[in-house]
């Protein structure tokens, strides 16, 4: 069976801690998140590891592509206008990118951004993660201020780095220790809970 929770997917390579994190924090500030695969049970596991995480579960949906430009391809209904777009390849992640909403002009003119890339694979093994230029957009999804919403998500890949290396693999244990985390600069100065 394949691994179903965030640390499952970290022990066996599918994703490091960083982008797993960084998913984490998207997923639980609500933000969609949409992961795609050659087959659309490919894509199960990984989504069904951020489900617990995420604010709302029907967040983060599957779908069937081996590139973004597939899925960009897809009317709206079949994938999110904006949010996160995550790609694997052999159960592994190959992309992700953030789907950018359109913005206005100074002549009022309404002009599509180009999607982001958050993180790509490295091979042999490993990622090249790019979040950190659009740290203010992310921190925006997040209601958050940049730099909190950067040492949130560092506080976040060392949480899931420490539980992956500790073995807590299991469903339960991995729900009920994600609940458990919190972090109090960013929580405390936007006085909300953690996710």
């Amino acid at each position: 069976m394949a691994p179903t929770t965030i640390t499952a997917l970290i022990r066996a390579g599918a994703l490091d801690a960083e982008l797993a994190a960084l998913l984490w924090a998207l997923a639980a500030a609500g933000v969609p998140i949409h992961v795609v695969a050659p087959g659309a049970e490919e894509s199960e596991p990984l989504a069904a590891a951020l489900r617990p995480v995420a604010r709302e579960s029907a967040a983060v949906t599957v779908g069937t592509g081996d590139a973004l430009e597939r899925v960009l391809a897809l009317p709206v209904p079949l994938r999110p206008a904006t949010g996160v777009v995550v790609v694997l390849r052999e159960g592994i992640v190959w992309a992700a990118h953030l789907l950018r909403p359109p913005l206005r002009d100074a002549g009022g003119h309404v002009r599509p951004q180009g999607p982001a890339v958050l993180a790509t694979a490295n091979e042999p093994g490993g990622w090249e993660h790019f979040a950190w230029g659009i740290t203010p957009e992310l921190a925006a999804l997040a209601d958050a201020r940049p730099g909190d919403f950067e040492l949130d998500q560092e506080a976040r890949r060392e949480y899931l780095a420490g539980l992956a290396s500790a073995g807590i693999v299991e469903p339960e244990g991995v729900e009920t220790a994600l609940r458990g985390y919190a972090f109090n600069g960013l929580h405390a100065a936007h006085g909300t809970e953690s996710s």
